[in-house]
C-alpha cells in the first residue's frame, strides 16, 4: 500500500482522495461491516422475537413484520433527507454516530418487548438510527475514492457489508439455540443475544469518533446553505441517471429487506412443518443466509471492478436484470431449509449485491461533492419507499399467497427497472468512468448552484 504520487494514499488497487489516510478507509470499512449488517440482522433474528418472546399466531407474523417495517421506514421517509442534508452542513461522522447509537438503543430494548405495541416503539428508535447511518455510509463511500475508483471501493465496502451480515447474523441468529442448549432460558437467550448487537454498536461509535475524517469535503466558504440543499436532492433528478439512481435504489432496498423479512419467517413456518423449535429453525435457516451471503460478496467485488470500466448506466442495467433473475427464481423454491434450493439462492445473493452498488456509484460520478450528502438522502429517501412497499405489499402477499410471492413481486419490479436503464443507456449514457480524481460532476457547479 503505497502512496500515489498524485498525492492520494492507495489501499490495493484503490486510489483515495488526497486528505483521506488509512485509517479514514479500515475505520470506514468497519462502518460497512457493522452499519449495514446490524440493519439486516433486526430483520432476520426478529422472527425469534415474534415465535419465542411474544408467541405471535403464524398466519399474523407477515403482516406484523410488515407493519414494523412500514414504522422503520415512515421515520427514514422525514429524516434521511434531513440528514442527507445534515451532513454536508456539519460532516458525515457525526451523523453516523449518532445513527448507530440509536440502532444500539433498539437493539438492546428489543428484547425485552412483552407486546407488539412495545416492538413498535422500539422500532421507532431503531428507525431513527437507520437512515443516519445509511445516508452516512452511502455518502462517506463515495468521498473517500477517486473517480477512477469508485467501483472498486463501493465493492470492497458491499463486500464488508456482506462479511457483516454474514458474520453478525449468523452469531446473533446462533446465539439464542447454543445458549438454549447450554441450559438458558429461550427470553434469556434472545435477550442477551440482542445485548450483544447493542454492544457492538457502542463500542462501534467510539471507533468512528477517533477513525473517521471529520468535516466536510467542502470547505467552510464552499457549504451550500440549508435553503439551496434543502431542494438539491429533488433538482439533481433533473439528471437522468441521478434520476435512475434513485429508482434504482428503490428496489435495490426493497429486496434486500424482502429476503431479509421474508426467508426467515419462511423457515419459521418450514421448520414448523417439519416440528422444528424456533432456535432450530433459525440455526437451520442462517446457513441459507450465509451463502446468499457469500455469493453476494464474491458477486460484489467482481462487478466492483467491471463498473469502473463501463459505462455506469450499464451497471444498473445489468445489476437490475440479474437481481430480476435472482428473486423471480424464488417461485420454484419449495422451502429455505432445504438444501437443494442453494443455487436459487446463490442467483439471488448475487443479485442482492449489485443494484445497490449501481446505484450508488452513479449518485457519486454524476453529484457534485459540494451538495453529495443531500443528494444521497434522497437516493435513500427512494430506498426507503421501496422497503415500505416491499414490507407491507410483501407481508400481505406472504399471508395470502405463497411464501415466494414478495420475491416475485420484486423480481417484476426489477425488470421495469431494467427497461429504463436500456433506454437511457441510449439517449443519456453520460461519460465513462473518470480517469481524473474527481467525476465529471465535480468538475463543475453544483446542480443546485446553477438553478439558483
Amino acid at each position: 500500500m503505497e502512496n500515489n504520487p498524485t498525492g492520494g494514499k492507495r489501499v490495493g488497487p484503490i486510489e483515495l482522495l488526497p486528505g483521506i489516510s488509512r485509517m479514514n478507509f479500515w475505520t470506514f470499512m468497519l462502518a460497512a461491516f457493522v452499519c449495514i449488517g446490524l440493519l439486516a440482522t433486526l430483520n432476520i433474528a426478529q422472527s425469534y422475537i415474534l415465535v419465542q418472546h411474544l408467541g405471535i399466531p403464524w398466519s399474523e407474523q407477515g403482516a406484523l413484520s410488515g407493519n414494523l417495517t412500514f414504522v422503520t421506514e415512515i421515520m427514514s421517509i422525514v429524516l434521511i433527507a434531513p440528514f442527507g442534508i445534515l451532513a454536508d452542513r456539519v460532516g458525515r461522522r457525526s451523523v453516523l454516530i449518532v445513527g448507530i447509537l440509536f440502532v444500539g438503543a433498539g437493539y438492546a430494548l428489543y428484547p425485552y418487548a412483552t407486546s407488539a405495541e412495545d416492538l413498535y416503539l422500539y422500532r421507532i428508535l431503531f428507525g431513527i438510527g437507520i437512515p443516519a447511518t445509511a445516508a452516512m455510509t452511502g455518502t462517506i463511500q463515495n468521498d473517500y475514492p477517486a473517480d477512477g475508483s469508485r467501483g472498486k471501493l463501493l465493492g470492497t465496502t458491499a463486500i464488508f457489508n456482506s462479511l457483516g451480515i454474514l458474520f453478525l447474523s449468523f452469531i446473533i441468529a446462533q446465539m439464542p439455540n447454543i445458549l438454549f442448549k447450554s441450559g438458558w432460558d429461550p427470553i434469556t437467550a434472545g435477550k442477551l443475544a440482542f445485548g450483544f448487537g447493542a454492544l457492538v454498536c457502542f463500542v462501534s461509535a467510539f471507533a468512528f469518533r477517533f477513525g473517521l475524517k471529520g468535516g466536510t469535503p467542502a470547505t467552510k466558504t464552499e457549504r451550500l446553505p440549508y435553503r439551496v440543499l434543502i431542494p438539491s436532492g429533488f433538482k439533481a433528478a433533473r439528471n437522468p441517471r441521478i434520476a435512475l439512481a434513485y429508482f434504482s435504489a428503490f428496489t435495490a432496498r426493497g429486496d434486500v429487506v424482502v429476503f431479509g423479512l421474508f426467508v426467515a419467517l419462511w423457515a419459521q413456518q418450514a421448520g414448523w412443518a417439519l416440528k422444528m423449535n424456533p432456535g432450530e429453525s433459525m440455526a437451520v435457516a442462517s446457513v441459507t443466509i450465509v451463502v446468499v451471503t457469500i455469493a453476494s460478496m464474491i458477486w460484489a467485488g467482481i462487478f466492483g471492478v467491471i463498473m469502473d470500466r463501463i459505462n455506469r448506466v450499464s451497471a444498473v442495467a445489468i445489476s437490475q436484470l440479474l437481481g430480476a433473475c435472482g428473486y423471480l427464481s424464488m417461485i420454484f423454491v419449495t422451502s429455505p431449509l432445504d438444501y437443494a434450493m442453494m443455487p436459487a439462492f446463490i442467483l439471488l445473493g448475487a443479485g442482492m449485491s449489485g443494484a445497490m452498488m449501481a446505484s450508488f456509484v452513479v449518485i457519486g460520478q454524476e453529484a457534485n461533492y459540494k451538495e453529495r450528502g443531500a443528494v444521497t438522502g434522497m437516493n435513500g429517501l427512494f430506498g426507503s419507499m421501496g422497503i415500505l412497499v416491499a414490507a407491507v405489499l410483501g407481508g400481505r402477499l406472504f399471508d395470502a399467497f405463497e411464501p415466494w410471492a414478495p420475491f416475485a413481486m420484486v423480481g417484476v419490479a426489477q425488470l421495469v427497472i431494467f427497461a429504463a436503464a436500456v433506454v437511457i443507456r441510449i439517449v443519456a449514457p453520460g461519460e465513462l468512468p473518470s480517469k481524473s480524481r474527481n467525476g465529471p460532476a465535480d468538475l463543475a457547479p453544483a446542480a443546485s448552484e446553477t438553478a439558483t
